[in-house]
């Protein structure tokens, strides 16, 4: 399987966004290659300092927002 691009990455984060079903220890970028994930948990331990639900749903937006500029 090859890595997805930032462009596939960003638009698979708004599919995950919009699930309900996916687990709670569910990542946005499971499905998205080694590459992509660890590229968001690095960026996810840089700059997430917790908060709600809502604001983690903001801040993983962003994100794929911020792949679409790349």
């Amino acid at each position: 399987m090859r890595a997805m691009t930032d462009k596939e990455t960003a638009a698979h984060i708004r599919r995950w966004l919009d699930e309900k079903d996916h687990s709670v220890w569910s990542w946005p970028t499971d499905a998205c290659g080694y590459e992509q994930h660890m590229r968001f948990a690095d960026h996810r331990n840089a700059s997430w300092h917790g908060g709600t639900d809502d604001e983690w749903k903001a801040f993983v937006a962003a994100y794929a927002d911020s792949l679409d500029l790349a």
